[in-house]
């Protein structure tokens, strides 16, 4: 018998071994079970299990595992308990930011409403974890708005690069003597992806954090006055002069406090929440059935069968 069938046989035997037991653990987390209830109501494809892909399987229960490992350690380091009601409220009105994910499935998907609620339990782990991981690390909310603006602050930059100090300031007398930026950047710039010196994201879109750039220069393109050119800085093995277009940052703290993913840098959030995620999930007490697998805390999920 082919491997790939033989792992799928097994693991549906297990599932139909489950649903005709009480004891239908397909995992441990610190004690808590993952059932096969949980697993099953992932995807509809789950009501014929020898449609469902053994690598599949090992996945959606390898998720649920994590999300439950994740919530023990948001409990057990910082009391965050998340209820019914929150998890209700944050599909009913998910953040902008969380549309997408938390959207109903559509027709004909291969996912379920339980599979969504799954997402919207990590978001509600990011939005409850992070701030708490951002005073651990800087004090306070309040320290990064002061000492590090770049990091909740998005900006739209153009920029001309050349290869000196003394070339940057040409550019700025040639600025000051009223020539175009957009002119200057199209003639001078080392930069000749960037159209007229502006800085567009992967998506093509300007309006960024600056967190990528030299600490100077990010932390510059977040405070300078708009629309005036600043420069020469230091970037790399380049000097920069730049003016910066627009930019959107939480007008006080209380806005920051309020909802602090909503300005906080992807980079930044991802900087601190996947050690700690990781860290999390490496030291819960995690076991899964021996027909489904093996925990593998060097891949963070669940091994095959005699892997």
């Amino acid at each position: 018998m082919p491997v790939l069938r033989r792992l799928v046989l097994l693991l549906s035997i297990a599932l139909a071994a489950a649903s005709c037991s009480s004891a239908d653990t397909l995992a441990t987390v610190n004690d808590t079970a993952v059932t096969r209830d949980q697993l099953t109501a992932l995807r509809p494809s789950y009501d014929d299990p020898m449609s469902v892909g053994a690598q599949q399987l090992r996945d959606d229960l390898g998720l649920l595992i994590i999300v439950e490992a994740l919530q023990f350690a948001a409990a057990d380091e910082f009391g965050v308990e998340l209820t019914e009601a929150d998890v209700a409220n944050r599909l009913a009105n998910p953040p902008e930011r969380y549309a997408g994910i938390l959207a109903p499935p559509p027709e004909g998907a291969d996912v379920t409403g339980a599979a969504v609620r799954t997402s919207a339990i990590q978001t509600l782990l990011w939005d409850a974890v992070v701030p708490r991981l951002v005073a651990a690390e800087h004090g306070s909310l309040e320290s990064i708005l002061t000492d590090t603006p770049q990091a909740v602050t998005r900006v739209c930059v153009r920029h001309i690069s050349v290869a000196s100090a003394e070339d940057g300031n040409a550019v700025m007398d040639r600025l000051a003597a009223g020539e175009e930026f957009e002119a200057l950047a199209a003639e001078l710039s080392l930069d000749q992806v960037s159209p007229g010196g502006l800085v567009l994201n992967n998506s093509g879109e300007c309006l960024d954090w600056p967190t990528g750039a030299a600490e100077e220069l990010a932390y510059l393109a977040a405070t300078a006055p708009l629309n005036e050119p600043v420069g020469p800085v230091a970037s790399g093995d380049n000097w920069e002069v730049f003016v910066v277009e627009d930019r959107l940052a939480p007008a006080s703290l209380a806005d920051l406090e309020a909802d602090p993913l909503e300005y906080l840098a992807r980079g930044y959030i991802g900087d601190l929440y996947t050690p700690w995620a990781n860290n999390a999930i490496r030291t819960a007490s995690i076991d899964v059935s021996p027909t489904v697998g093996r925990w593998s805390d060097v891949g963070l999920g669940i091994a095959a069968p005699g892997e």
